[in-house]
């Protein structure tokens, strides 16, 4: 009976002590398992901030590169060719030239132009028969041409004119030489000078205006005009026949046209042009 109790109690206590393993394992267990979730959790935030130093570090790139490509876009434009000329936007001067005249001071004149020239009739200043001119009359064609039948020898025999003008050469300057011109004009004041006792008055041609000039299908510049006004001065003093340098009254500072004097093609005058032309031949003849 004493061993049976015995026995027993050895039981019991095997049972207990079991169950007291049992559960230090579990807690063994838990304790193991506890650990490796916060392993986890380090592992995440070690990923999350190595991954942050990443996305820094790539910030960071992208803003260092920054500067290179402002650089590039902040290179200085090539400077242009062919600037515009200051006289196509400056302001110009008004012209003051006089516009007075007695249209009877010029009823024993003869005006021998070009197209230019046909403007004293066509715009009704005077008579038409006081006008002998057309289109692209020039220095050197001007004893051979023929105006609706008429030589400038008839001309001037059927008006017996007493004063005598002329403006030429603005059809011709460009395409030949200024000193070539000038001479032609000194042979045809010549000739004049030997079939009349009129008065001879030689004009410088006009300016052009800045379009004018920079149009490819126009040869007349600036220099061409200069040139030949230049050379026909000289060439007519060994004339009979007196230079009026009419160029310089129609000029602005600019060395182009007043805006008030020309036509829309830059070369022809305004029809209150006329009015200044013949008021400055009147005062000089």
């Amino acid at each position: 009976m004493a061993i049976s109790l015995i026995c027993i109690f050895s039981i019991v206590l095997c049972s207990c002590s079991d169950v007291t393993v049992s559960q230090d394992s579990s807690l063994s267990k838990n304790d193991t398992t506890t650990p490796a979730k916060t392993s986890l959790t380090d592992t995440k935030s070690s990923t999350v901030a190595t991954t942050v130093k990443i996305v820094t570090t790539s910030a960071t790139t992208t803003e260092t590169t920054l500067p290179e490509t402002t650089a590039v876009a902040t290179e200085p434009k090539p400077a242009p060719t062919d600037p515009p000329k200051t006289s196509e936007t400056a302001p110009q001067a008004k012209p003051t030239a006089s516009t007075d005249f007695d249209t009877s001071f010029f009823d024993d004149a003869l005006f021998i132009g070009d197209s230019i020239t046909t403007g004293l009739y066509l715009y009704g200043y005077l008579d038409e028969s006081l006008v002998y001119a057309k289109l692209g009359l020039a220095p050197s064609t001007a004893l051979e041409s023929e105006i609706d039948g008429v030589t400038i020898n008839s001309k001037i025999k059927a008006n017996n004119p007493k004063k005598i003008y002329i403006m030429l050469g603005t059809n011709s300057v460009g395409y030949s030489d200024g000193n070539y011109l000038a001479n032609c004009m000194g042979e045809l004041v010549q000739h004049i000078s030997q079939i009349t006792k009129a008065k001879v008055y030689v004009l410088s041609i006009p300016p052009i205006t800045y379009y004018a000039e920079a149009d490819y299908d126009n040869a007349l510049t600036t220099s061409a005009i200069n040139e030949y006004n230049t050379a026909l001065k000289s060439v007519i003093k060994g004339t009979k026949a007196k230079f009026l340098d009419f160029h310089s009254v129609l000029t602005a500072p600019d060395g182009y046209y007043y805006d008030e004097y020309h036509e829309m093609d830059g070369i022809h005058f305004m029809g209150s042009t006329y009015q200044v032309m013949l008021s400055f031949l009147e005062k000089h003849s």
